[in-house]
């Protein structure tokens, strides 16, 4: 069939392509492709690695309260460890062997990033650090409340969300597996 088109009429005007809106200006500017990067692939799987060897390894010192017959406590923490370190030699091979993969989809880093990277890191090692002297139940829930807004959570949440996982690590854990927090 025949697509038959008429001239426009005087007074009448095509429509002009749409201006995109300023803000859709400025998110289509700031987003940068993160390149390439074979560096960067080594570093995680090399990170990885150390991260499942040290996990592992540490493990390996954990001790039961009470003697159950069955499998240690352990266990668990081995066999994630095991398979964590499995996948990163494999990530490490890959890492070496093959070009680095595109990475369109991702972001590059901003300041913003990187200051809620380090950020998370130091409350981390803190959360770590005064876990022993002031006990899981309160250092976990204040961890908890430290991410979350260090990640942007401003509500309710960021005190029901950290109280009731730390109150579900807790009673699972210490009560149910009888595994020392």
């Amino acid at each position: 069939m025949e697509q038959v088109t008429t001239p426009p009429t005087a007074g009448h005007r095509e429509p002009e392509p749409a201006e995109p809106a300023p803000e859709e200006t400025h998110v289509a500017e700031e987003k940068h492709v993160a390149p390439a990067s074979r560096r960067l692939e080594l570093l995680i799987a090399v990170l990885a690695v150390a991260l499942a060897v040290v996990v592992l390894v540490l493990s390996q010192g954990i001790e039961s309260r009470v003697d159950s017959g069955g499998l240690a406590p352990s266990w668990w923490p081995a066999v994630l460890a095991g398979s964590a370190l499995a996948i990163s030699l494999a990530l490490l091979v890959l890492a070496v062997v093959r070009p680095p993969g595109e990475r369109e989809d991702i972001q590059s880093g901003t300041r913003e990033g990187w200051y809620r990277v380090l950020i998370s890191s130091a409350l981390s090692v803190l959360f770590l650090v005064v876990w022993e002297p002031v006990g899981f139940i309160i250092a976990c829930p204040i961890y908890l409340a430290g991410l979350l807004a260090t990640y942007g959570l401003r509500s309710r949440g960021l005190v029901i969300f950290p109280v009731a996982v730390t109150a579900l690590i807790y009673v699972l854990f210490d009560l149910i597996l009888r595994v020392p927090l």
